[in-house]
Order: structure tokens, then C-alpha cells, then sequence
């Protein structure tokens, strides 16, 4: 596409809903998972496919660290059945060489679990983030009129760490204490099926806690996002809106508000923490019961000689060794859920389709001369509601055509420009570009043959050649040059310590707004596109550079269908075809003839456009009075 930025500003505020994204995309497309907890985990494990190599890897080393977690209560039955009882204080050496060679190995293939899962954690949240933020870049204008900048930079970073901290130590420190306690069940059935009996009771209270706690923290974690994304939200527009802020002196009004989020994100987190905070003493008190089994049961066997001292100690052991996973996976599931509300939010923007999409059969715009048609075209932004922001409009335009657009505010002019490199798509009628439907054609190539140029102008942080060939990232220094002096502005960066070079800061801050306006419409330039679209390319300039670029403007549009959303005279006056809208509808039409020109035909006719035209001869009269003064 030629140029993109701010494409959908000038009209966004008029018609952008109050609701923003969080409880699910409104932006047209389908709502993303919501409901039950397995199919969000299974898509979640799904994502860990492309490395399975090294999961594998993670797995083997989790069995290696539970064998080596099991073993040491081996060792110390047998030092005490057959060492310490049996008086052989030789071997006890042994022993003790046993449990420190395990704790050394232990700590390498623990060494190499957790690192490997860190390094598989932090790939699979790099291509979610990639994936995202792809899948964002792809979603229609409809979609963003509904959106939260904040909530969507909030899913792209914050819910994608979540995820990473699933995948980067959760996941497998779930996999290592169920190894762990499934390993513990096996050896004390195997020692005595009496004890090991009384273990597998603790079981059943085990899981009846950790469902519990998972019903109640789930919801809990969702909360937190979004409050956290709403959080953001507030910022990141007091920030962008920080100029408006000051001025207004409403620096404590935004302080408060942001407080007010940033408490709602307080009330939630304590929430959640109140939840998670249970786990604890319930686990404490599960293995108490345990511990007072085992001594009960264990020590009446000792004493009847049914077991040996060293397996009522072993026995102990695993009893104690059992509070650190129990512990552990009540943490992890709390981590397991808050990934799963992240999950959520992050699939629900993955499943947002966009209106606008190729057609199955679609194929590129060949190159055109430029001959645009539009054919009974109405158009709604919300067709539910009923209110149309364009009706049965028809229009052609023939190649190298200026064709003017004027009306009052929101009378549909930037509607119309819209449609043409399918913004939106129209609910009623047709639009084609010398007789291909541009429904049929794909939308890559529809926009690359369309250069526009808003009244709102963006600048990327970046250097000022940068910017200018932010379309055509291909063109030579000689090119980007051209361009800025057809649009007056190459003496202004030649004149700069690094010309073009020179950084114009966030959002262009460092320019003033003709400075701005001039290089976002050289970057359209640039592209040599076949059709033009101007929203007023001068409205920020003075007088003297609107008079050089006006000329300048004349040799651009020169073998190009232009389209201009007009406000001066001047832009009318050269028009070779005015169309009048109003409430979305074209009033008044003229043509310009080899006798009269279109702004003297509709002047002639006394309608709307003569009444817009008398207003517009008075402001700039009364303009240039005050100037002279």
C-alpha cells in the first residue's frame, strides 16, 4: 500500500463505538475462545509443536531429575535396615557418597531441564508475539475503529509474557511434580501396599483442593488482565494526548483517572492473591494428615515387626518430600491459570477475521489508466443500525480526472475515498477501476496503484528521508529528493545540519504541521501512484508555500485520476469534475466544459455548492483582511 498512516482518522471520531475490545473483538470479525479449560490448554500445546526436539529433551531431563529426587529414601532404608542397625559403620561412607553423587547430578540435568525450557518458553512466546502482531496488521479499519490501542499493546507484551512464563516454567514444573508424585505412589505400593494405601487417601483430597482452587483463581486472572489492559489503555491516551492535556491544565483529572484504574488493578491482583493464598495452609494441613497416617500406621507395623525401621523412615521421607510439589503445583497452577486467561485474549484476536480479504479467485490489478466507476455504492458502518453514511452514490472519473469532493462535516466525502482501496467494504453496489471489480482483484496490488494523502499527517520516529520513502523503501537518494522539492520542502532539509538525515522525533514533534503535511505528501509522491487521493494536501501551509505548491500540484496530478476532499477555492476552481455530497447523498454534480468550468456551472446553478462557495469566499476575505492588518 502506498501510504497508511492515519488512514481512517479524519472520520474515526465521528463514528468510532464507546465500547473498546475487552469481553470480546467487536471490530467484525469472530469472537475468540471463551468457556471451558481444555480446549484453550490443548491449543495452547499446540503451539509447542514446532519444538519438539527440544521438549523432548525437557522431558527426559524431568524423568532423570524425579528418578533422581526418588532415590535418595532408597538410600537411607538401606543404610538403615542394613548398615546402621547391622553395626557396619564402613559402609555407611557409602551411603553418604550415594546421596551426594545424586545431588551432583541432579543439580547438572536440573541445570539443563530449566534452561532448556527457559530457551523454549522464550521461542514460543517470540513467534506468538510475531504471530499477533501479523494477524494485527492484517485485520480491516472496522476493526481498529473499535479498538484500544492500550488493550492491543497490552495482548501483544503483557499477555504474551504470561504465556512465556507458562511455557518457560509452569508447564514443565507441573510435568516434574506429577512425575514426582506419581513416582512417590509407585515406591511406597511397591514397599508396603498398607502405607501405600494410606498415601494414595491423600490423593483424592489433593485434587478435590486443586479444582477448587482453580474454579475460583481462573476467573480471578481474568480480571486482572483486563483491568491491566484497561490500565494501559488510560495511559497510553493520556500520553498520546499529552499536548491537549496541558494545555487544558488537566494534568490532576488524568493523574485521578489513571489512579482509579490503577486501583481497579490493585482490588484485582489482592483478589487474586486473597485466592491463591489458601493453597498454602491447605496443603500443610493435607500433609499433616499424612505425616499423622503414616506414624500411625507405620509405627504399629514397626512395632509388630511388619516392616523395617528404615521403610517407616523412608516412608517419612517421601511423606515430607510429597509438601514441596503439592506446594509447588498449587503455585504453578495458579501461573497455569492466569496463562489461561492470557490465552484467551491472545486467541481472541488470533480468530478476529478481517472484513476485507481476498477472494478466493482474486488476481492482481494489472496496470490502469485509471478510469473509476462507482455503481449505486451505500455504504453503513454499522448496517444493524441503520444509519448509512453513504447512499446509492454513482460516479466515473476518467483518466488523469480531478475530481473534487465537497459538503459540509460528515457529509460522507472521506466515506467515498475509503471504499476505493476497500477500507471498507459497501453493503450495496460496485466499484472498478477501468472495469475490474475490486472485489476481484487483490488487495495488495488495489493498493499499490492508489497513493493517499490525509489532512492528519503520522511520522514514524525515524529520519526525514526515511519517512519519505516509508512507501518505497526501494527509492534512490536522487528520488526521496525529487519528491520533497515537488512539494516545496527540499530547501527547508537541505538547510538542516543533517538534511535528510535528520530525526523528526515521535509523531514528527520536531516539525511544524506544514513541514509535516509537505513530507507526508512527497511520501505519496514517491509511489507514482496511478490514482490520487488528497484530504486538502495544503491546509497547514502558509500562503506563500501553498501558492508554489499549487502549481506543483498541478504537474503531480498530470496523467492521474486525483481525487480531492476540497475546502479552498482554488482545489474547486481546477477541478475537472465537482461532485456535492450532503448526508451521504451527491446533491449537485457538474462537469467542466470547454465554455464553463464545473465550479462555474454549479456556482451558476444556486444550490448547495454556491451557498458552501459564498462562505468559503467570506472566511478567506475576512483572513486575508486580518493578515494585511
Amino acid at each position: 500500500m502506498k501510504n497508511s498512516s492515519q488512514l481512517a482518522q479524519s472520520e474515526k471520531g465521528r463514528r468510532q463505538a464507546k465500547q473498546g475490545v475487552p469481553g470480546g473483538m467487536r471490530g467484525g470479525g469472530k469472537a475468540g475462545p471463551t468457556g471451558p479449560v481444555w480446549p484453550i490448554l490443548r491449543r495452547l500445546l499446540r503451539t509447542m509443536q514446532p519444538h519438539a526436539l527440544i521438549l523432548t529433551g525437557v522431558v527426559l531431563a524431568a524423568l532423570a531429575t524425579t528418578v533422581a529426587e526418588l532415590a535418595p529414601p532408597w538410600i537411607i532404608r538401606l543404610a538403615v535396615d542394613r548398615f546402621i542397625l547391622e553395626g557396619q559403620t564402613a559402609r555407611i561412607c557409602w551411603a553418604a557418597g550415594g546421596l551426594l553423587a545424586l545431588a551432583l547430578v541432579q543439580g547438572g540435568v536440573d541445570f539443563l531441564r530449566l534452561y532448556l525450557t527457559a530457551y523454549t518458553g522464550q521461542r514460543i512466546a517470540f513467534d506468538l508475539r510475531n504471530a499477533v502482531f501479523r494477524h494485527l496488521s492484517c485485520l480491516s479499519f472496522s476493526f481498529y475503529d473499535r479498538a484500544r490501542t492500550g488493550d492491543l499493546m497490552s495482548r501483544v507484551t503483557a499477555d504474551v509474557d504470561v504465556l512465556n512464563n507458562f511455557f518457560g516454567r509452569a508447564a514443565v514444573i507441573v510435568l516434574t511434580n506429577l512425575l514426582t508424585l506419581v513416582g512417590i505412589l509407585g515406591v511406597l505400593i511397591a514397599w508396603d501396599w498398607r502405607l501405600g494405601l494410606a498415601y494414595l487417601g491423600l490423593l483424592p483430597l489433593i485434587a478435590l483442593g486443586m479444582w477448587a482452587y482453580a474454579r475460583r483463581v481462573r476467573p480471578a486472572w481474568r480480571r486482572v488482565q483486563r483491568q491491566l489492559a484497561t490500565l494501559t489503555a488510560t495511559l497510553q491516551e493520556s500520553l498520546a494526548g499529552i499536548l491537549v492535556v496541558k494545555l487544558f491544565g488537566r494534568e490532576a483529572f488524568e493523574r485521578e483517572r489513571a489512579g482509579r484504574q490503577s486501583e481497579r488493578v490493585l482490588q484485582a491482583n489482592l483478589e487474586t492473591a486473597r485466592i491463591a493464598s489458601l493453597w498454602m495452609p491447605y496443603a500443610s494441613v493435607v500433609m499433616g494428615v499424612g505425616t499423622a497416617l503414616v506414624l500411625w500406621v507405620g509405627g504399629q507395623n514397626v512395632i509388630a515387626g511388619a516392616i523395617s525401621l528404615g521403610t517407616l523412615i523412608g516412608f517419612a521421607t517421601y511423606i515430607q518430600m510429597l509438601l514441596r510439589p503439592i506446594r509447588q503445583t498449587g503455585m504453578m497452577l495458579n501461573v497455569v491459570m492466569q496463562a489461561l486467561a492470557a490465552a484467551e485474549r491472545v486467541f481472541e484476536v488470533l480468530d478476529t477475521q478481517p472484513d476485507v480479504q481476498d477472494a478466493p479467485s482474486a488476481y492482481p490489478l494489472p496496470p490502469v489508466e485509471g478510469r473509476v466507476r462507482f455503481e449505486g455504492v451505500s455504504f453503513a458502518y454499522d448496517a444493524e443500525a441503520g444509519a448509512e453514511a453513504l447512499r446509492n452514490v454513482d460516479l466515473e472519473a476518467a483518466p488523469g480526472e480531478t475530481v473534487a469532493l465537497v459538503g459540509p462535516s460528515g457529509a460522507g466525502k472521506t466515506t467515498l475515498v475509503h471504499l476505493l482501496p476497500r477500507f471498507y467494504e459497501p453493503q450495496q453496489g460496485r466499484i472498478t477501476i477501468d472495469g475490474h471489480d475490486i472485489t476481484r482483484v487483490t488487495v495488495q496490488s488495489l493498493r499499490d496503484a492508489i497513493g493517499i494523502a490525509l489532512q492528519t499527517v503520522f511520522l514514524f520516529d525515524a529520519s526525514i528521508g526515511e519517512n519519505i520513502a516509508y512507501g518505497n523503501p526501494h527509492a534512490t537518494q536522487r528520488e526521496i529528493e525529487q519528491a520533497a522539492r515537488v512539494v516545496q520542502i527540499d530547501d527547508f532539509i537541505q538547510s538542516l545540519p543533517l538534511g535528510y538525515g535528520t530525526p523528526v522525533g515521535e509523531r514528527g514533534v520536531r516539525l511544524s504541521g506544514g513541514q509535516k503535511q509537505r513530507i507526508a505528501l512527497a511520501r505519496v509522491l514517491l509511489t507514482d501512484p496511478r490514482i490520487l487521493i488528497l484530504d486538502e494536501p495544503t491546509s497547514s501551509v502558509d500562503a506563500e508555500t501553498e501558492r508554489r505548491m499549487q502549481q506543483a500540484l498541478g504537474e503531480v496530478r498530470a496523467g492521474r485520476t486525483t481525487f480531492v476532499i476540497a475546502h479552498r477555492l482554488w482545489t474547486v476552481q481546477q477541478a475537472d469534475q465537482i461532485l456535492v455530497l450532503r448526508d451521504g447523498q451527491v446533491v449537485e454534480r457538474a462537469r467542466s466544459t470547454p465554455e464553463q468550468s464545473a465550479h462555474q456551472a454549479l456556482v451558476a446553478a444556486g444550490g448547495l455548492y454556491r451557498q458552501l462557495a459564498a462562505l468559503q469566499f467570506q472566511t478567506e476575505t475576512l483572513g486575508a483582511e486580518g493578515g494585511a492588518e
